[in-house]
């Protein structure tokens, strides 16, 4: 994943992380069209300070993953130069003008990246208790 926001730079990088049948986690690579006629109609947003997952990549990745028994755990993006945290965009995305989760039992991923690197990421989890998102820092790996 820090590899993808790294190549992506300065652009948001976007995937899924799915795990298969068993439980074992793969990270999915999803190209972001923010910015693009394909996607003027889901966002006024750039590359740069937005992304939306191309659909008919989203879709397939998702479609291979409940063909093979296995579930969507995480959303990733990265923000660059900004850092990592839970947008009050991707929070309203997240709750798709709801209450509660559009994707129950998902979690999201932000990947902080520079010019330098990736130097943070940190994982969103709602927590039903709070009725919010739950953050916590997770270990970068150069």
């Amino acid at each position: 994943m820090a590899a993808h926001a790294r190549s992506t730079y300065p652009a948001e990088c976007c995937g899924l992380v799915v795990a298969d049948a068993v439980g074992t986690p793969r990270f999915v690579p999803i190209p972001n069209i923010a910015g693009t006629p394909a996607a003027a109609g889901n966002s006024a947003r750039t590359g740069r300070d937005g992304y939306v997952m191309d659909p008919a990549a989203l879709l397939k990745a998702l479609e291979e993953t409940e063909r093979g028994g296995g579930r969507l755990a995480v959303i990733v993006h990265s923000h660059p130069d900004v850092g990592a945290y839970f947008s009050k965009e991707d929070r309203e995305v997240a709750l798709g003008g709801g209450g509660e989760p559009l994707w129950p039992g998902v979690q999201y991923l932000v990947i902080s990246s520079r010019r330098s690197g990736v130097d943070a990421a940190r994982l969103f989890t709602w927590d039903t208790r709070k009725g919010d998102f739950v953050e916590e820092q997770v270990p970068v790996v150069p």
